[in-house]
């Protein structure tokens, strides 16, 4: 992906495109992109007829299964959709954490998708995960509200880790993007379903303290997803976990 200066994860997929290299061997894999820009992609995938938009969508579905950074792609192709659906159904929750709700869920339905059984309405099918785990969350947020006082963070319930999820946030370990005991705190709140405030409890750390280290996690993950932040050296892989350093 093209690097991009981005401070969260919508602005991060506004500005998401891929590199020369990447479409040229993409177009290769699929002669439907021979031809086309990725500018002229995203004007078919608004203005195109379904049986066009539908097949431009299963080849980058088919493209990510190759090459997961192309995930990239599908979101911020998918972004208009994405930001309808938060405002329609998610107007009182936090906008990034909506989207980081969305997000996780697309990634989700795009490595279940099936390219050769679905043909039509791809655009729907791959949103249909994202907005039920969307409008979950709020009916759990507007749940606590009414039984709680005071602020409290909440986060979108969830039957419990699913493997593409906690892979993406195991990913950014491994490659010393994020710290164990942060990408543990990402998958406690925004996939488990526990409270942020019981989350930090667990992790022996303060609310606050809590609240912006998981912010500062999500900013780097988005940031290195997309292609933003260069490769973590052995220096900051150390400083970050023993938490020296500053995001």
């Amino acid at each position: 992906m093209k690097r991009t200066a981005s401070n969260n994860l919508e602005s991060a997929l506004e500005q998401a495109a891929p590199t020369r290299a990447q479409w040229s061997a993409w177009a290769r894999r699929e002669p439907a992109l021979a031809g086309l820009t990725y500018e002229e992609l995203r004007s078919e995938l608004r203005s195109g007829d379904q049986d066009r938009q539908d097949a431009l969508l299963r080849l980058l579905v088919r493209i990510t299964r190759a090459e997961h950074d192309a995930f990239a792609v599908v979101a911020a192709c998918l972004l208009p959709a994405l930001r309808q659906r938060t405002a329609h159904y998610a107007p009182t929750l936090d906008r990034q954490d909506a989207f980081a709700v969305m997000v996780g869920a697309l990634f989700e339905a795009v490595t279940r998708y099936h390219v050769a059984e679905q043909h039509q309405f791809v655009s729907s099918a791959l949103l249909a995960l994202p907005t039920r785990r969307l409008r979950r969350a709020v009916t759990e947020e507007r749940s606590w509200k009414a039984h709680t006082c005071g602020d409290i963070e909440t986060a979108c319930p969830a039957p419990g880790v699913e493997l593409s999820s906690a892979a993406m946030v195991a990913v950014a370990v491994d490659a010393g993007v994020v710290t164990a005991q942060d990408a543990q705190l990402i998958l406690d709140t925004r996939i488990v379903g526990l409270s942020l405030r019981d989350a930090a409890r667990r992790l022996g750390l303060r609310y606050e303290t809590a609240k912006k280290r998981r912010r500062r996690a999500e900013v780097r993950w988005a940031s290195w997803w997309t292609g933003d932040a260069a490769p973590t050296s052995p220096r900051r892989r150390t400083e970050l976990l023993r938490g020296e350093a500053v995001a």
